[in-house]
C-alpha cells in the first residue's frame, strides 16, 4: 500500500473549503483501502490542534493517518514576505521546506498539491537542482485541478490586478508544468482547461473523480399547489452565478405571480459583490421590497437541516460560471432532486441534457426558460429525476500505483558551460570571482573574460552594449572566432560571488529538465535577499529588476560564434532579448530559491526605448506573457488614474494586437511606451 501525502490550507470539517472537503473524502476512502495518509497542512495553529487530536480521529483507520503543521515544522526559516515580495511565493516556499522536514520522517510514496495559487511550485522546483548522486525521483508530486485562480478570475474581477496576482498566476502555470502528475475531476474538464488554457498533453494527466458524501434520499416530493422550494447550494458569490438566479426569478415571478414558491439560495456569504460588500447584501438590495420574503439566504446550514429543506425542493438550480466538479450539485442530484445546470464542460462529464439534468446556455433568458420548462413540464421533471447514478468511479486507480505521467527524460550527457566575466576596471577586478569559479564542484567550465576595449584594441566584442576584448582568465587575448558557445552561457560581472555548489546545482538542474530554457539561483546583495520571478514570470523581470543581468544558465547551441548570441542593438538587454527567444524555443526556465550568488550592485534603471525594442524583437516568445505585463505597464503609465480613458484605450489596443505582425503590434507598443517614457515613476 502507498504512503499518500495530501498539502493543504483546509481540511474538512475542521476548516471550510471544497478542498478540504475532496481531501476529507479522499483520505478515508484511501484508508479504507489500506493506504497510509500523511497530512501537510498550513491552518492556523488552532485548527491544526483541533484536526490532530479530534477530528483526524473520526476518520476509519484513524491509526494510519497524521498531520503535521507547517508553521511548527519551518517557523520563520522560509524567509519573511517582504523578502520575498510574494505573498504566494513565500507559502510555496513555506511549503516546499515543511515537505523536506516530513520526507525525514515519512517516506512518501506520492504528494499531492492543489492547483490554485500554485503552491507546489518550489517543491518541485528545489527537487531539480539536488546534487548529482542524490535521488530526486521519489516521490511522485501531484497536482489535482480544482480551479486556478487565473481561471476563476476571468469569470470575476473581484481583486486588485497588482504585479503579485500576475505572479500567483505565474506559480499556477510554472507548477503545472514541472509536476509528475496533473489529477483532473473529468476528461472533459481537463479539455477545456488544463489543455486549451495551459497546454498540458494528455499523457501528463489522469483522471480521477471526486469523491464524495451524498445527502440520503427525499421521502417526498412537493406539489406545485402547494408552497415548494427552488433551491441554490453553493457559496453565495460571482463565481457561482447566484446573481443570476436571482435576476431570472424575478422575472418569473412577474410572469406567474400565483406561484406559492420560495427562493433558497444556501451558503456562505462573500465579500465579492462588485461593491466589494457582503453578496447576500448586494443580492437583497436588487429585490423589490414586496418580494423579498420569497428569497430566503440562510448562510451556512447543517446538512441535516438541507436534508429537510430537499424534500420540499421541486428542483435546484446551479447557475455557477466556472466549476471543476461541484459536489453540491452531486449531492442534490443523487438525493433525488431534478436540477438545472449551466452547459460548463465539468457537468457535461456527467450529465447529459433531458436525460438526467435540464441544461441552459449560460442566459439569464435561458435560465428563465429552463425554469418555466420544469415548471410546466411534469414528465420532464420527472425523467431527469436521478435515473441513473453518475461519479461512481471515485479517485479511480491512480493513487493505488502513483507514478510520474509523460516526463520529459533527462539528458544523457553533463550540459558544458561558457561563463563570461564582466571586468570593466581590469581584470584583477575579477580576481574574487575568478577564484570562486575555480573553486566550483562542477566539471570545468570555459572560462572568459571581456575588459573594456580601448583605440588599440585589434578587435572588439560588442557585450551588453559596450566594447570589450576576449582574454583568458589569466590575461591571455583570445581570438574572436575562438570565443564560442557552450551547451549554456551565463554572464557575470566582475565581483560577483558565487557558493561553490552555484555551478554544480545549476547544471544538475539544465540536465535533469531539457525542457528549461535556463537554470539558477536566487542571490543576495549587500546581504539582503534579491528573489527572481525569472522563470516563472520572464515577461515581468523588467519590471522587477530593469537592466540588471539575469546571471542564468542560458540553453544555447554549443559552437556557434558567443557575439552572435546577443543581439547588439539590444544594449544592456541584450541577454534578456537572447533569453526570451530561447524561451520560445525550450520552455521556461527554472530557479532554485536559495540565494547562492553575491552580487555586485549593477542595478540601472529600465531604459523606455531599448524596452520598446525588446518587445517588438523578442516579445513574441511570451505572447501570453505579454497579456499580463500589457495590464502592469498600463497601470505604469497611467498610474492607478482608471479615469484616465485614453491609456486605458491604448492598453486594449496593445492586448489585441500583441500576437499580430508588424504594423499593428508596433503602433500599439509605440503608443503605450510613449507614455511610459514621460512618465517613468
Amino acid at each position: 500500500m502507498a504512503t499518500i501525502c495530501f498539502v493543504s490550507y483546509e481540511i474538512y470539517p475542521t476548516t471550510p473549503g471544497g478542498c478540504g472537503v475532496l481531501l476529507r473524502n479522499a483520505a478515508e476512502l484511501l484508508l479504507a483501502r489500506g493506504h497510509r495518509i500523511v497530512f501537510l497542512l498550513d491552518v492556523p495553529h488552532s485548527d491544526f490542534k483541533r484536526f490532530q487530536e479530534h477530528d483526524r480521529l473520526q476518520m476509519p483507520n484513524a491509526e494510519h493517518c497524521w498531520a503535521y503543521e507547517v508553521q511548527a515544522l519551518v517557523g520563520e526559516r522560509a524567509g519573511s514576505e517582504h523578502d520575498v515580495t510574494s505573498t504566494f511565493a513565500h507559502r510555496s516556499l513555506r511549503f516546499a521546506l515543511a515537505l523536506r522536514r516530513v520526507q525525514e520522517h515519512e517516506s512518501l510514496d506520492y504528494v499531492e498539491f492543489f492547483d490554485y495559487c500554485g503552491p507546489a511550485y518550489y517543491a518541485l522546483a528545489t527537487r531539480l537542482f539536488e546534487p548529482s548522486g542524490v535521488p530526486t525521483a521519489a516521490p511522485v508530486i501531484g497536482i489535482r485541478l480544482h480551479g486556478s485562480i487565473e481561471l476563476i478570475d476571468e469569470v470575476g474581477a473581484t481583486h486588485d490586478v497588482n504585479r503579485d496576482r500576475y505572479r500567483l498566476y505565474a506559480l499556477e502555470r510554472g507548477a503545472f508544468r514541472l509536476a509528475d502528475a496533473i489529477l483532473a475531476p473529468s476528461r472533459s474538464y481537463y479539455e477545456a482547461t488544463a489543455a486549451q488554457r495551459y497546454g498540458l498533453p494528455a499523457e501528463r494527466v489522469a483522471v480521477s473523480q471526486s469523491p464524495r458524501q451524498d445527502f440520503p434520499r427525499v421521502t417526498q416530493r412537493p406539489a406545485l399547489d402547494r408552497h415548494f422550494r427552488i433551491l441554490f447550494l453553493g457559496r453565495i458569490y460571482h463565481l457561482k452565478g447566484v446573481d443570476q438566479l436571482v435576476h431570472a426569478a424575478l422575472l418569473l415571478l412577474r410572469r406567474r405571480p400565483q406561484l406559492r414558491c420560495t427562493f433558497d439560495l444556501i451558503g456562505l456569504d462573500s465579500a465579492e459583490s462588485p461593491f466589494g460588500t457582503s453578496s447576500i447584501a448586494y443580492l437583497r438590495a436588487q429585490i423589490p421590497p414586496a418580494l423579498r420574503p420569497r428569497f430566503e439566504f440562510p448562510g451556512h446550514v447543517e446538512r441535516a437541516a438541507i436534508v429537510r429543506r430537499l424534500d420540499e425542493t421541486l428542483f435546484a438550480v446551479f447557475p455557477n460560471r466556472f466549476e471543476s466538479f461541484c459536489y453540491a450539485l452531486h449531492e442534490v442530484y443523487d438525493a433525488g432532486v431534478p436540477v438545472i445546470i449551466n452547459n460548463l464542460p465539468a457537468f457535461r462529464a456527467f450529465f447529459e441534457h433531458e436525460r438526467n439534468a435540464l441544461f441552459y446556455d449560460g442566459t439569464t433568458e435561458g435560465l428563465l426558460a429552463a425554469m418555466e420548462c420544469l415548471l410546466d413540464d411534469d414528465a420532464l421533471r420527472e425523467r431527469i429525476t436521478r435515473p441513473y447514478a453518475v461519479a461512481t468511479e471515485p479517485l479511480g486507480v491512480f493513487y493505488d500505483h502513483p507514478r510520474p505521467l509523460g516526463a520529459p527524460a533527462p539528458d544523457v550527457t553533463t550540459p558544458t558551460v561558457l561563463v563570461v566575466v564582466l571586468a570593466p576596471k581590469g581584470l584583477e577586478s575579477a580576481a574574487e570571482t575568478l577564484g570562486d569559479l575555480a573553486a566550483q564542484t562542477a566539471p570545468p567550465a570555459k572560462i572568459v573574460c571581456l575588459l573594456p576595449a580601448g583605440d588599440e584594441a585589434d578587435t572588439i566584442v560588442p557585450w551588453l552594449g559596450r566594447p570589450w576584448r576576449v582574454v583568458d582568465p589569466h590575461g591571455t587575448p583570445q581570438a574572436t572566432v575562438d570565443f564560442l558557445t557552450r551547451d549554456a552561457l551565463v554572464t557575470l560581472w566582475a565581483g560577483d560571488r558565487a557558493a561553490p555548489d552555484w555551478l554544480a546545482r545549476c547544471t544538475a538542474a539544465l540536465q535533469r529538465w531539457p525542457a528549461a530554457a535556463f537554470t539558477g539561483t536566487w542571490a543576495q546583495r549587500g546581504g539582503q535577499l534579491v528573489p527572481s520571478f525569472l522563470d516563472v514570470a520572464p515577461d515581468l523581470h523588467p519590471f522587477d529588476h530593469g537592466g540588471e543581468l539575469t546571471r542564468v544558465l542560458l540553453r544555447t547551441q554549443p559552437g556557434r560564434l558567443a557575439v552572435d548570441l546577443l543581439d547588439a542593438n539590444l544594449g544592456a538587454l541584450g541577454e534578456l532579448g537572447a533569453l526570451w527567444r530561447a524561451i520560445g524555443r525550450w520552455g521556461p526556465g527554472v530557479l532554485l530559491p536559495e540565494p547562492l550568488l553575491e552580487l555586485i550592485d549593477d542595478r540601472q534603471p529600465l531604459d523606455p526605448v531599448l524596452f520598446h525594442y525588446l518587445l517588438l524583437s523578442a516579445g513574441r516568445a511570451l505572447p501570453d506573457g505579454w497579456q499580463r505585463a500589457a495590464g502592469l505597464l498600463a497601470t505604469r503609465v497611467t498610474g492607478h488614474d482608471s479615469t484616465n480613458t485614453a491609456a486605458y484605450a491604448e492598453l486594449l489596443e496593445l492586448r489585441r494586437n500583441l500576437r499580430r505582425p508588424g504594423f499593428y503590434m508596433r503602433k500599439a507598443a509605440q503608443k503605450l511606451l510613449g507614455r511610459l517614457r514621460g512618465n517613468r515613476g
